[in-house]
């Protein structure tokens, strides 16, 4: 649903189911001795993991930095505080963290960025228009500049710097040796995998630990105060929309002068599945969301398969996200 209509027809919201729950209590993400956990993806097909990372005595993660790509946790992962030590080899480079990291895999892959390039660790870049909310002062096109000078360690001196990212739920802070240089908010809440960028230099990494945080979500908090429709049980509803439910029909409504959208939610999560339904689209339109979180009481952020009255129906649409797939 895109634009404020006045609708009749069933709506469905499937959450996405999280693919992988970190255990209570720290994670270490990398053991120190080899890549257990981890996988890669580079923009050569031929290369290995092990042909560009490699262990170095002290549990010290080497990557050469060519090919360009990353390697990727195998789990993923929602909300967490991530700590972890990296320092440039020899000369000034370019690397970085990617969060919430979507397939497929490409380079570079739908995520966020907290950047590790030379003298710009704390800057942010969004790529593949993930869905966020960044300071307008300091970002121009996908980049968003860390609010103080740097605070890098010289590569020269071989010392090792500190980064603390904490993602949560939608909310994301980027702490460099101990001084916050970025946030952002309205950040998609879905799981996805934490990668480290194979980017044209040496980079050597240490100590990734994380801290899984409560992954309770906007989806959880919103449900527990939503209103319900008699007699339709397992849903939630969403919004300021006039919606009933009688005999087996869901029906919805909104004025077109309202400009915040209305949603009926399924309470369970779901990832594969076959879903059938039937709808009567009397004007405007709406959509049959799957795989989807809310961002808040009237946005919800993922694919829906397009429902109108007129010539859209069956399209896919990335709300908040690619727009028309």
């Amino acid at each position: 649903m895109r634009i404020a209509r006045t609708f009749a027809v069933l709506i469905i919201a499937l959450f996405v189911c999280n693919a992988a729950r970190a255990a209570e209590g720290d994670v270490q993400l990398f053991n120190g001795k080899d890549l257990t956990g981890w996988s890669a993806h580079f923009n050569d097909p031929n290369p290995k993991i092990h042909d560009v990372w490699s262990v170095k005595e002290g549990g010290i993660l080497h990557c050469k930095g060519q090919p360009i790509g990353y390697i990727y946790t195998d789990k993923d992962y929602t909300s967490y505080k991530l700590k972890l030590e990296w320092r440039g080899v020899g000369k000034p480079g370019n690397s970085g963290v990617l969060l919430r990291v979507q397939e497929p895999h490409k380079v570079w892959p739908k995520s966020i960025e907290a950047q590790l390039q030379s003298r710009n660790a704390g800057d942010i870049w969004n790529i593949d228009q993930f869905p966020m909310t960044v300071a307008e002062d300091r970002t121009e096109g996908r980049h968003t500049k860390k609010i103080h000078e740097t605070n890098e360690k010289p590569v020269e001196g071989g010392e090792w710097n500190t980064y603390e990212i904490t993602l949560d739920g939608p909310n994301l802070e980027l702490k460099v040796n101990g001084l916050v240089q970025n946030r952002a908010t309205n950040c998609q809440i879905i799981p996805g995998k934490i990668a480290l960028q194979s980017e044209g230099a040496e980079i050597e990494f240490r100590n990734i630990v994380l801290t899984p945080l409560p992954d309770e979500g906007v989806a959880e908090s919103l449900k527990k105060n939503a209103a319900r429709l008699e007699g339709l049980e397992g849903w939630h509803v969403l919004g300021k929309g006039n919606w009933t439910y009688k005999d087996a029909v869901i029906e919805g409504s909104q004025p077109e002068a309202t400009k915040t959208y209305t949603h009926i939610v399924s309470d369970k999560s779901y990832k594969n599945f076959k879903a059938k339904l039937q709808f009567k689209a009397i004007k405007g339109n709406s959509g049959f969301y799957f795989r989807v979180q809310p961002a808040d009481e009237s946005r919800i952020m993922g694919i829906q398969a397009e429902i109108d009255e007129k010539s859209n129906v069956g399209g896919l649409y990335e709300s908040y996200g690619r727009n028309w797939l």
